[in-house]
């Protein structure tokens, strides 16, 4: 079950939105833009070739390969779904582990149990990727817990498969071991004579928010369908009531629309040239029917979602940063945010976020 919130606001997009949808989400698998067609934004959008690297390695060998990396940025987990032991490295520096109740009483560090009912008992640890920022006698207890994990891993999946991503940089690790680029292409479909929704992004009403609810809420079921590529938008769609029925917002236009999407281990900086290939389009449109819809879905396998903006404000530090709200990893979790935007220099947008019932952002 996943909880879901909206958010509307007037004006042109502030930068805190941005940063929300980009650098607060360091954990991309996949993007998907939808936008009535347009030859400049799809070559625009098409010439984006957002890369990441794949290594197979212990957990302590990739450990000393980033405390060593000379570019801040790098973030990693691993590309397994073995969401009871698992892994991430987030844009702060910081590796967070999430392990189970076993694993966590054989290593012997010291960590926190997640909160929530219902799920496996699971612990989390925070270790910094820097070296310098913990003592020698710190720093040894956590390298000798990781070998006695990676000991331990040998007896079963054995080494960890990593993706990992170091901003726009091509990524390299130790001679030792073989890494793959992964160069993300996109795939681009579009669809011809759908109804076109013509988006009212008025702000949401000091009172009486049921027709701006179901308003907005079928505005968002529009841009779900057209990233599915689902029939039911074609103007022509003649299916029987017994089967389905849907019917496109009002008010609605007959046009053609491109949905664009990249798969893969997608860095926030890639996420934030999108974001600025689209507002650069739109600020210059003067068809006042165009809108961009961007939707992002998180890797529900990473034990963290979401960076609070003030732990990556430069003056930030491991101990005075507030923490990243925690959640129980799973494959199937829900972290999906959704963007859309309309037309001109200071075009409206929506933001809506849907989430897991098992993660911290709610409480």
């Amino acid at each position: 079950m996943a909880h879901s919130r909206v958010m509307l606001t007037n004006g042109s997009l502030p930068s805190t939105q941005i940063d929300r949808l980009c650098a607060a989400h360091p954990f991309t698998q996949q993007l998907d833009i939808v936008f009535p067609a347009s030859d400049d934004l799809e070559k625009a959008l098409a010439s984006l070739r957002p890369t990441h690297s794949k290594i197979r390695c212990t957990l302590s060998e990739f450990l000393d390969f980033a405390s060593r990396s000379p570019d801040s940025s790098i973030i990693a987990l691993p590309s397994t779904s073995e969401w009871d032991d698992t892994w991430c490295i987030d844009p702060r520096g910081v590796l967070t582990l999430c392990i189970s109740k076993s694993l966590y009483e054989q290593l012997g560090l010291v960590g926190k149990r997640l909160p929530f009912k219902g799920c496996p008992e699971q612990y989390v640890m925070r270790i910094p990727v820097r070296q310098e920022t913990e003592s020698v006698g710190v720093r040894a207890r956590q390298k000798a817990a990781l070998k006695l994990w990676d000991e331990l891993r040998e007896k079963g999946p054995g080494k960890w498969e990593v993706l990992y991503c170091q901003g726009d940089m091509q990524s390299g690790a130790s001679e030792s071991h073989e890494v793959v680029v992964v160069d993300v292409q996109p795939q681009i479909c579009r669809s011809t004579e759908l109804l076109v929704p013509v988006p009212t992004l008025a702000p949401l009403p000091e009172e009486s928010t049921e027709d701006w609810d179901e308003r907005i809420g079928d505005l968002f079921e529009w841009v779900g369908m057209a990233c599915l590529g689902a029939q039911r938008l074609k103007a022509n769609d003649r299916v029987d009531p017994y089967v389905a029925v849907y019917e496109a917002p009002a008010p609605s236009h007959i046009g053609d629309v491109t949905r664009m999407t990249w798969t893969g281990f997608l860095h926030p900086s890639f996420i934030q040239r999108t974001l600025d290939t689209v507002t650069l389009h739109l600020a210059s449109a003067t068809d006042q029917h165009a809108f961009v819809a961007i939707t992002r879905h998180g890797y529900g396998i990473s034990p963290l979602g979401i960076i609070p903006l003030s732990s990556l404000a430069p003056e930030a530090s491991l101990n005075t940063a507030r923490d990243a709200p925690l959640r129980s990893p799973r494959p199937d979790a829900e972290d999906t945010g959704c963007l859309i935007l309309g037309p001109g220099k200071d075009g409206k947008f929506v933001l809506a976020e849907s989430i897991g019932r098992w993660d911290a952002r709610w409480g």
